[in-house]
């Protein structure tokens, strides 16, 4: 049966629609706020994921410190160097005079052999490594001018920690990258950043002789912090492993402006195998100057890829006995892909001297195959003559007389004997007030008064023993250690 709807009941029915908004709405705002709080919730559990992605990343960092700095040396390099203007406007100190350089450096092997820069050692005759504890040695260098590398071996009583070497081509644009070193001799500095770039390719001059500079075909790119200071040491990934040696920076002023260039370390290992077997590294040479084929060139030389030899080899290298010539695009070397000029570079190099080998080429748009023999690659080390290093401390002394108390404004009641002169090439040299006119009190707990108790006190002293020295300018008196050569 049908029921009519009152006028009493209206007010009534219009209620219930009324109250389904309200519970409506109600329910809307319990959702808001549900959907405000989950928010606020998921905010907070994002916000603690990221702090502890954070805190992850931060103790990685700090393993890799604790795992390579005590594998980074300081590497103190010094030589005798006779400066004109020295002579000139400094008439008290000694000519010819001592240049110092600092670089870094990693121990690659517990028995003691640092991986360095080249340019960091090269020239020196005398080179001392501070290990991270503070202890210092004298070593003794191996070095290759053409990669920019060398190693240095010192003797130590106990093993030592080394670094792990990595695989550099492995490396990829957006990795984490950590340099060590000792910039601007703060020793122990590590920065972070990212591999900016790949195969870069740097031409930089020798600081010894402007006329010539080093290439280096292909060097990882990084925003790590590298100033003057920090070559010779490691660039590492976040598992600590060396990819890299630091190397040079781009920067008007000489600081870190976040371009630096560290070696890879897979062109490191080929150096370090040949300097630890036989001293020195021997390389492949064809005698050809290749550069890459690019997109361009490709359609044109009818070729996907490979090293386009630009210059016409010069008559008696190995190419030119090949009949390689201008032009043609090298695809191939002993079956091995040459995809550009540096797969041709690091193939050849890297190939003992006196092998033979097959190159396919690409001439005029076909396949050819060439035979020759690498010779090896000609020596570029500068050669510089070294000043015989003396035996002892280094130090000539003489009688102190009335005269020479006088001279050197000597105090009246001071006994001991002067110093005439102090070698160059002795670690003696290296103490800035130690010149001559020094007078020499006492050496390790003997007093001296005579040449003669400076003899006794001198005779047997052998490479690396430590000499404890007092000596006297004018009213002052210092102590010093000074390593016999």
């Amino acid at each position: 049966m049908r029921r009519e709807t009152s006028e009493q009941d209206r007010p009534r029915a219009r209620r219930y629609p009324s109250c389904a908004v309200t519970l409506r709405v109600a329910g809307l705002l319990c959702t808001v706020l549900l959907s405000s709080t989950a928010g606020a919730q998921e905010k907070t559990e994002r916000t603690g994921t990221t702090l502890a992605v954070l805190h992850e990343l931060q103790n990685a960092f700090s393993e890799v410190a604790e795992r390579v700095e005590p594998a980074v040396v300081t590497v103190l390099s010094s030589r005798v160097e006779d400066n004109e203007n020295q002579r000139r406007f400094s008439p008290f100190r000694r000519n010819p005079r001592r240049a110092a350089g600092t670089g870094s450096g990693v121990i690659i092997r517990p028995e003691g052999w640092v991986l360095t820069n080249d340019h960091v050692v090269g020239g020196a005759d005398r080179v001392t490594v501070r290990l991270y504890d503070g202890r210092e040695f004298v070593g003794k260098v191996r070095r290759d001018f053409r990669s920019d590398l060398a190693l240095v071996k010192i003797d130590s009583p106990t093993p030592l920690p080394c670094a792990q070497l990595g695989d550099s081509d492995t490396v990829k644009v957006g990795h984490w990258a950590i340099a060590i070193g000792s910039p601007y001799r703060y020793e122990g500095s590590f920065s972070v950043g990212v591999i900016s770039s790949l195969n870069r390719r740097q031409e930089i001059q020798d600081a010894d002789n402007p006329t010539r500079g080093r290439f280096y075909p292909s060097m990882i790119q990084t925003d790590a912090a590298i100033n003057p200071g920090n070559s010779g040491g490691p660039l590492c990934n976040l598992k600590g492993e060396v990819i890299g040696i630091n190397t040079a920076i781009e920067s008007d002023g000489g600081g870190s402006i976040g371009i630096g260039f560290a070696i890879p370390i897979n062109a490191a290992k080929f150096v370090i195998d040949q300097l630890l077997e036989k001293g020195k590294v021997s390389y492949g040479y064809l005698g050809v100057q290749p550069t890459n084929v690019t997109p361009r060139l490709a359609s044109t030389l009818k070729v996907e890829r490979g090293a386009l030899i630009e210059l016409e080899p010069d008559p008696g290298t190995p190419a030119a006995a090949a009949g390689l010539q201008a032009g043609d695009v090298v695809i191939a070397i002993n079956d091995r892909p040459v995809r550009n000029e540096l797969d041709l570079r690091t193939i050849v190099a890297q190939t003992p001297p006196g092998t033979v080998i097959e190159l396919r080429i690409v001439r005029d748009g076909k396949e050819k195959r060439l035979t020759t023999t690498l010779e090896e690659a000609p020596d570029i080390t500068p050669q510089r003559e070294r000043p015989a290093r003396q035996p002892g401390l280094g130090i000539q002394v003489q009688p102190l007389t009335r005269e020479l108390r006088t001279r050197y404004r000597l105090p009246a009641e001071a006994n001991g004997v002067v110093v005439r002169s102090v070698e160059p090439t002795s670690s003696a040299y290296d103490i800035e007030e130690l010149t001559e006119g020094t007078l020499i009190l006492r050496i390790n707990d003997r007093e001296i008064q005579t040449t003669k108790d400076f003899e006794e006190a001198t005779a047997g002293l052998k490479a690396g023993d430590r000499v404890k020295l007092l000596f006297q300018t004018g009213n002052i008196k210092k102590f010093a250690v000074v390593e016999v050569n």
